[in-house]
């Protein structure tokens, strides 16, 4: 396993750990917990992507594009519903996603 794919792992599990993190906060805050639930969801997935690339599965990518646009579309979601949307900090976010997809692509 080389440097790049360390870091691309390390950098996803970060990502999903701290989607799980807001997640389970916003779940605990709010009545509605469809959005929360969903990036859980995103979250465990894209762990997944982890952990079929770390056994070199040639599929990992779509764990992680799912997982991903589960963690998007859930934060969009909220935003829309909360009404309280930030542009940049979703595109920020579909930033760090389109780069981590590219990664288990091209890795």
């Amino acid at each position: 396993m080389d440097i790049l794919g360390i870091a691309l792992y390390i950098l996803s599990i970060a990502f999903a750990a701290l989607h799980c993190f807001a997640a389970v906060s916003q779940i605990k805050a709010d009545k509605k917990p469809f959005p929360g639930a969903l990036m859980i969801i995103g979250s465990l997935i894209l762990a997944g992507a982890v952990i079929y690339g770390i056994a070199k599965q040639s599929f990992d990518f779509i764990f992680a594009l799912f997982g991903c646009g589960a963690i998007c579309f859930a934060a969009v979601f909220n935003g829309l519903k909360s009404g309280s949307f930030h542009i940049q900090h979703h595109i920020v976010r579909i930033a760090i996603s389109v780069i981590l997809i590219a990664g288990y692509i091209f890795l």
